[in-house]
């Protein structure tokens, strides 16, 4: 979700740019600019965390909000890769538009990107190849991931016994990960070992379910904690996932309401 502050200001000038997100092992970031014709350029950005050669296909939609709550929708397949980095959603909607009230609230504007990554290529690049600090393969599907057992076992009780308790899989150099999807859990190795991707609106419910499933508490805390705040996941959502994952803080603003 990209907030834009002063919006009318920015608008005028034709252009502006969003912060960086990061999410999937890439980092992202849009902009908005007026072309010739004065129609919207919305720019779609992604660039891996190295310099090496990468690879990321996305279905991508972009989301201009409206006061009301309805928004205006684009949807595109992108790919992404070291070399073309710059992805646009074309001649979107009429710059003046923008500049309407319909689009502002309290000098703000909103855009929002929902990003699926569907396939990649060497995002993963700290975890692609074995490093002086792995010393176990986690498999998922066809991926392979060159992780460290000391230091997963230290966020999690869960791979603490998986390789060090009385298991058979403790003395092997490949462990295979069943019912887990890649491109989450790889979400959660940049979360652990770099800090590279947020607990955003659009990572939270599955980081809480790997979290929950690996009894990561500072994870399942700071989860609860931005959907204590978060104002884009709606009410519905977050009873659900307070009720599925024992997030029992989060229920207080809606006992206290309708109490």
């Amino acid at each position: 979700r990209w907030e834009i502050d002063n919006a009318t200001a920015k608008f005028i000038a034709g252009k502006t740019e969003s912060e960086v997100f990061n999410e999937g092992g890439f980092k992202w970031s849009a902009s908005a600019e007026r072309d010739i014709a004065n129609w919207t350029d919305f720019t779609l950005r992604c660039e891996a965390n190295h310099n090496g050669i990468w690879k990321c296909n996305v279905n991508a939609e972009l989301r201009v909000l409206r006061v009301d709550g309805t928004y205006y929708s684009e949807k595109n397949l992108f790919e992404f890769n070291n070399e073309n980095s710059n992805q646009k959603f074309l001649r979107t909607i009429a710059w003046p538009f923008l500049l309407h009230h319909l689009y502002r609230n309290r000098g703000k504007a909103a855009v929002e990107c929902h990003i699926e990554i569907f396939s990649s290529e060497s995002g993963n690049s700290i975890f692609a190849a074995p490093n002086d600090m792995s010393n176990v393969i986690l498999k998922i599907g066809e991926n392979k991931l060159h992780v460290s057992k000391e230091y997963l076992a230290v966020h999690s009780p869960v791979f603490k016994i998986l390789f060090f308790g009385d298991f058979a899989e403790k003395d092997k150099e490949e462990i295979e990960i069943k019912d887990i999807v890649y491109e989450e859990f790889l979400d959660l190795l940049h979360l652990l070992y770099l800090g590279t991707v947020d607990i955003t609106d659009n990572t939270v419910p599955h980081l809480l379910k790997l979290a929950d499933q690996f009894q990561i508490e500072d994870l399942l805390k700071e989860s609860e904690k931005h959907l204590t705040h978060s104002n884009g996941i709606g009410e519905a959502k977050k009873l659900l996932l307070s009720d599925q994952y024992r997030l029992t803080s989060l229920k207080i603003p809606f006992y206290e309401h309708y109490n």
